[in-house]
């Protein structure tokens, strides 16, 4: 069996995000001979050895047919606890879809707000709750200077799949219908921003200074066609231009300066986040943007935000 790069990619996301309860799934075993799904479950073991899923259950299955899905439900009820939910801090929701459900030709007064999707990380969402969007809608004068406006808005739905709910809690993935103009939610242009109460989200940032951790070699990459040992990851460069994951987000970065592990990065656009907060760190090579490391956010210089008191900002 072979493993692409992105496998070993997602291998070391895991060991980023440090999960410890990993579940392995050994999928379409419905278009192989029985000896054949054997054969790759022994490599699969192989590969996750060493790894923080080498102890993990591996799981025929075949998706399509629904095969062993019945076990997959056991395993994730039964192997992986429950997480602690805080519902008293104040809500935090990252966005990772964001949709404009309007049909084309409606009438003005049939219209509806865009859609924000995205997983609850912490505190409550209510029906009718005001709420913030960071960083917002990014807007330059005649002189080309910029300023994020963070969007101001209502919930005025909450569904988790086709239910609708009164109220939202962490865990699963919710649709939060707003007032919203939706051109600013239609094909996912909310995609990596945050939600939440009014004056509660992290600053916005649009330089940061990280602590990078290089992985030793690139994965998947050989550094010679003829060989199968991988290349080794060449140290952070001046002026380089980096691919940085920040939540949801993929964002493009130049470095400004590098000393030791540390770099400073100017974004190509406003991001909330906040000091702590972990990143992934990819480098275009061979036309393809591929994973040589993760970060952790020490500082940032933020972003005046328009519209936004200072005890605010």
């Amino acid at each position: 069996i072979f493993f692409k790069p992105q496998t070993k990619e997602h291998m070391a996301a895991i060991e980023l995000m440090g999960l410890k309860h990993i579940i392995v799934l050994q999928n379409k075993i419905d278009l192989i001979h029985e000896n054949s799904a054997k054969s790759n479950y022994m490599d699969i073991r192989k590969f996750i050895q060493g790894t923080p899923a080498d102890t993990s259950p591996i799981i025929p299955i075949s998706a399509q047919m629904k095969y062993n899905i019945d076990v997959l439900c056991d395993y994730i009820c039964n192997f992986i606890p429950l997480p602690l939910r805080d519902f008293t801090e104040q809500p935090k929701m990252i966005v990772i879809r964001s949709f404009d459900v309007n049909n084309p030709g409606s009438e003005v007064h049939e219209l509806k707000g865009g859609v924000c999707g995205g997983s609850l990380m912490r505190g409550v969402l209510v029906l009718g709750q005001e709420i913030e969007i960071r960083p917002g809608v990014t807007v330059r004068d005649d002189a080309n200077n910029s300023q994020v406006f963070p969007t101001k808005s209502k919930i005025m739905s909450l569904k988790s799949d086709k239910n609708d709910l009164q109220y939202a809690v962490p865990g699963g993935l919710i649709a939060v219908g707003t007032k919203c103009d939706p051109f600013l939610c239609r094909s996912d242009r909310m995609v990596g921003q945050i939600l939440g109460s009014p004056g509660t989200l992290p600053p916005v940032f649009r330089q940061i200074e990280i602590r990078t951790h290089l992985l030793p070699r690139l994965l998947g990459v050989a550094a010679d066609e003829n060989k199968k040992k991988e290349s080794k990851i060449k140290p952070l460069e001046k002026n380089e231009n980096l691919m940085l994951n920040i939540g949801s987000l993929s964002c493009g970065g130049r470095i400004i300066n590098v000393k030791g592990r540390s770099a400073r990065l100017m974004l190509q656009q406003p991001v909330c986040t906040s000091e702590g907060e972990k990143i992934a760190i990819s480098r275009r090579i061979d036309r393809a943007w591929r994973l040589i490391g993760w970060g952790d956010i020490k500082k940032g210089v933020k972003s005046e935000l328009g519209g936004v008191n200072d005890e605010d900002n």
